[in-house]
């Protein structure tokens, strides 16, 4: 019997199949990525667009116009529980006092520049009973957006509860209106303002 040579066994490597690549994956973020910058641009786009729309009103109806002066005068503040008053805006048919005998009915929130607010123009107002304070500037001499009830309650003519007739005399603005208490009404200083009522 003749040895027999040991048998060797030889194992073959286990083939090991490559990765497969993540493209996709990688497409997907790239795609993202891009969706953020459109989304981030757009939104830089709108807020440029809506701060030039919004907000200053520019006037360019004299090309070459210089602006007009700024006053140097400060102007005082109103107080908090107040509302600042704005310059007479005019209406289509503001009254007028063709009969400066004529009674005209008003509520307690009627400012005085709702009429016509020439200087010497006079005005006899009805202010009714039960009436409640409105915002009034300046002491004597009214702002001519006052409210005409309330500054005669102030002046002592009428009371809030029992109203009354009262009238007005329009006069030229002024550069200050003081504040003062009177008659249970506080009334509020102010800067300068175009026209201006006293009563008579």
């Amino acid at each position: 019997m003749t040895e027999s040579e040991p048998t060797i066994v030889i194992e073959r490597p286990v083939a090991v199949e490559p990765k497969k690549k993540n493209t996709g994956l990688w497409v997907g973020l790239i795609i993202v990525v891009m969706l953020f910058g459109i989304v981030a641009v757009a939104g830089i786009l709108m807020l440029i667009f809506s701060d030039r729309g919004g907000g200053t009103n520019v006037n360019i109806n004299a090309v070459g116009a210089s602006p007009s002066p700024k006053s140097a005068t400060p102007k005082p503040t109103p107080s908090p529980t107040a509302a600042s008053p704005s310059p007479t805006v005019a209406t289509a048919n503001p009254p007028s006092n063709n009969d400066a005998d004529e009674v005209i009915p008003v509520t307690w929130s009627t400012a005085a520049g709702t009429f016509k607010t020439d200087p010497g123009l006079t005005y006899k107002f009805q202010c009714p009973e039960h009436g409640t304070a409105g915002v009034v500037w300046g002491s004597d001499v009214y702002t001519g957006d006052s409210s005409v009830c309330t500054a005669a309650v102030h002046a002592g003519i009428i009371t809030l509860e029992g109203g009354g007739v009262v009238t007005i005399e329009f006069r030229p603005g002024r550069k200050a209106y003081g504040s003062t208490l009177r008659n249970g009404i506080t009334s509020s200083n102010y800067g300068e303002y175009p026209n201006s009522f006293v009563f008579r």
